[in-house]
């Protein structure tokens, strides 16, 4: 039996015969169409012309209809054309759109495959595992100071402060925000007042509402951290969310950490080398594990072009001066092109100087010295993480008995001179001391800092691989740290903090040769690296531990040598400026060294012979000091030339610029920082008593540090306690402020010339930031001008 809805074969026939006429009633009226169309326009022309011309000839109205027959005969023609230029009219838009069905659905096809592809790529997690490959990178501790074990970096990061007050001007020079030229943010402002550092998660977090925090420059000496800094932050990315937790919660993004002096030749080089090709073709496949990962196209592009990838650029400061120009361009120009992605620059002090491209990022960062909180902080974790990695069971409170005996002897004393805390606010040299502290018997740690090297040396070649029974080429660790020597100062030579493989071993088998010319290059140099780790091997090149090593260990290959000369001839070059000054501490008596720069009678050989002048004062043997005496003199007098010669010339506004890089210079800081409350509080007598005499004798008495104390204590009564109403009458009375309301600093600048600034003006050094804050420092610099008697 048939179900009802199954159709007979009758049913179907008839179903497709029915169908079949539908389809050609379709097509007729599709023709038909078409064909009215057509036959309109054809003779639309026509229209009440043809009308006109049948209505005369029935009426026999033969000139009308002889008036009227051109008309038609042109409506004849033109039907006629009209026939064949709607045909291929037809045929031509019937091709067309054949091609407008394959584009769509080419276009369809495309949308669909690459749609496909991002989320291959999603899926495949590329982004995740390139994070896992830059953190492979950066997980041990490399305050790059000889560890005698490498800690986690997670162990022992103490997070260090930054100080930010500074901006470029038009001319790229550093200058403090103007009150009414720029917005300083509150919460900044805060951290200011109460002497806070700010980390480098504060200025990432602005940064992701304001562009102007997305290009940084951190500065310091060094030794301060600035790498170890940056490598603390790529961690930190590297952990799946940890960006977000207190007390970073910063935005979202890639880290990329670029060593310039191991890219600098690459950069310098290759003409045409983008950033993009840099990240993606040379530093991925360089991490660990990176050259196995496959990336999606425009990988880096979008992330720099959308704003989510953190460039941080290490160590300006070490790329080879030659090269300095092209780098600075490069950087310069990877700023302009990705305005959207964030940039963190690190170099030296003089090193920085040398930046010579178009764009410098906006926002210049310094290191603050680590406070005693921040090194009994470190000093607590190391201890832990070392009992932690040497004992089988963990004694906690024996890592910390240790930590608070090393502590104690890092402590400031008062009224007198404990170098050991000077140097613990080093991060390199604070790790220096915890490691010589662990090895070393010695109930006192080195008072100098040369000493300091020295015996971090003779625990690497000599302590070290006797208490771990290491055999080691050569007798003498004397002999040892010869070799090295020698090939730290061709390495200085170089201008280089790296060397091929193929050259340190014919570099070091010339400095064997003299000593045991049986001993091999190749057993002298793992040893060496496996055993002193005074060199390192990185990737396919060697290098010191660090930058300071080099320096070191080359100054006592000059002062063996006698090549004093030498370094007498690199004065004006920054890359030498570290090894001078090294040089000259190691020195009994630095007078004629000193006074061999003197006798060059230029700006940077004064600035660099007061520098290392300022090395010897607290390690003279007292015989010298007579003779250091007369030298303090000679240098002050050559130190403080370049003022009397703006002062003599009424320049005030550059007398008042080189006031304040003077005295920031005194109390050890780089151009460009501020003053804490503390640096007027120690601040030398002689040198400020030096810097007012200037003033108020080139002014004739209407500007300098004396006459401003006078009016703001003698006639105001003011004191150390700050008092809004005699500060704000000070104010007005030197013309600070103006109608309740601080003057501009840049109109002050303009008006400096024409002789009508009330008494007592200047000076107004750049250093104090916009007199908004002046009230912070310079009670305490009255004070001080007060103890000094000015």
């Amino acid at each position: 039996m048939t179900s009802d809805n199954t159709n007979s074969p009758k049913d179907n026939e008839e179903k497709e015969q029915s169908s079949l006429s539908i389809d050609e009633e379709k097509k007729k009226a599709k023709k038909w169409i078409q064909g009215s169309a057509q036959t309109l326009i054809k003779w639309m022309p026509l229209g009440s012309s043809g009308t006109w011309f049948a209505n005369a000839l029935l009426k026999q109205e033969w000139l009308t209809a002889f008036a009227s027959f051109p008309v038609m005969i042109v409506t004849v023609i033109w039907a006629s054309y009209t026939e064949s230029f709607l045909q291929r009219l037809a045929e031509v838009f019937e091709e067309r759109g054949r091609q407008d069905v394959d584009n769509l659905m080419s276009w369809q096809q495309r949308v669909r495959e690459a749609f496909t592809e991002t989320i291959r790529w999603q899926l495949a997690g590329t982004d995740d595992k390139y994070l896992k490959c830059q953190a492979n990178d950066c997980l041990q501790y490399k305050t790059e100071g000889l560890n005698t074990f490498k800690p986690k970096l997670k162990d022992v990061f103490v997070p260090l402060e930054l100080s930010s007050q500074f901006f470029t001007d038009e001319k790229g020079q550093l200058r403090p925000p103007i009150l009414q030229g720029f917005f300083w943010q509150r919460n900044l402002v805060q951290q200011f007042q109460s002497r806070q550092g700010l980390s480098i998660w504060h200025f990432l977090r602005l940064a992701k509402g304001d562009q102007l925090y997305r290009s940084l420059v951190i500065i310091s000496k060094g030794g301060f951290g600035k790498t170890t800094l940056l490598r603390h932050i790529t961690y930190i990315y590297t952990i799946k969310n940890r960006y977000k937790q207190k007390p970073y919660q910063a935005p979202k993004l890639l880290p990329v950490l670029l060593y310039l002096r191991k890219w600098q030749s690459l950069i310098a080089n290759q003409k045409d080398l983008t950033l993009v090709t840099l990240i993606e073709k040379h530093h991925l496949q360089d991490l660990p594990g990176g050259n196995n990962l496959k990336l999606p196209p425009n990988w880096a592009k979008n992330h720099l072009d959308n704003g989510k990838m953190l460039i941080m650029l290490d160590g300006f400061d070490e790329v080879k001066e030659e090269w300095h120009k092209k780098l600075s361009q490069w950087i310069s120009q990877q700023l302009k092109q990705y305005p959207n992605a964030y940039f963190i620059l690190t170099s030296r002090p003089a090193g920085y100087h040398q930046y010579q491209g178009e764009n410098k990022p906006k926002i210049p960062l310094f290191v603050k010295p680590l406070n005693e909180e921040q090194q009994a902080r470190f000093i607590e974790k190391w201890y832990l993480s070392w009992e932690t990695h040497n004992s089988v069971e963990p004694l906690p409170y024996e890592a910390q008995r240790q930590a608070s005996h090393l502590i104690a002897q890092i402590k400031p004393i008062e009224n007198e001179i404990n170098p050991l805390s000077d140097f613990a606010k080093i991060p390199l040299l604070l790790n220096m001391i915890v490691n010589l502290d662990v090895n070393c018997t010695a109930k006192k740690l080195p008072q100098r800092r040369t000493d300091l090297f020295r015996s971090i040396v003779q625990l690497q070649l000599g302590n070290r691989p006797l208490a771990r029974q290491v055999e080691m080429p050569l007798e003498s660790v004397e002999d040892r740290q010869q070799v090295l020597q020698k090939l730290a100062l061709f390495m200085m030579q170089q201008e280089q903090t790296k060397i091929e493989p193929d050259l340190l071993l014919n570099q070091l088998k010339q400095y064997l040769e003299p000593i045991d010319n049986s001993l091999s290059p190749k057993t002298f140099l793992k040893k060496i690296e496996d055993v002193s780790e005074l060199l390192i091997r990185i990737d396919d090149h060697y290098e010191f531990a660090h930058k300071n090593f080099q320096e070191y260990l080359a100054s006592v290959e000059i002062k063996k040598e006698k090549q004093e000369q030498l370094l007498l001839a690199k004065y004006q070059e920054t890359w030498w400026k570290d090894t001078i000054l090294l040089y000259v501490a190691q020195l009994t008596n630095p007078t004629p060294f000193i006074t061999s720069l003197l006798n060059l009678n230029n700006y940077e050989a004064n600035q660099l012979a007061y520098q290392c002048f300022q090395q010897t004062t607290r390690q003279v043997d007292p015989e010298l000091e007579d003779q250091l005496q007369s030298l303090s003199t000679t240098v002050q007098n050559a130190r403080y030339q370049k003022l009397e010669e703006l002062l003599k010339n009424q320049q005030f506004k550059d007398a008042d610029d080189e006031t304040y890089r003077l005295m920031i210079e005194t109390v050890g800081k780089e151009e460009g920082q501020y003053f804490d409350p503390s640096d007027f509080d120690t601040f030398p007598c002689d040198d400020l008593r030096t810097l007012d005499q200037l003033w108020v004798k080139y002014s004739n008495g209407k500007f300098g540090f004396s006459i401003q104390k006078k009016i703001y204590m003698d006639e105001l009564g003011g004191t150390k306690d700050y008092n809004e109403k005699i500060w704000n009458e000070f104010c007005d009375r030197v013309g600070w402020k103006k109608g309740g309301n601080y003057v501009n600093y840049s109109v002050a600048n303009r008006r400096r010339m024409s002789g009508h600034l009330p008494r007592g003006h200047l000076p107004l050094f750049n250093s104090l930031s916009s007199v908004t804050f002046y009230n912070i420092f310079i009670l305490h610099l009255f004070s001080r001008a007060k103890t000094c008697n000015l």
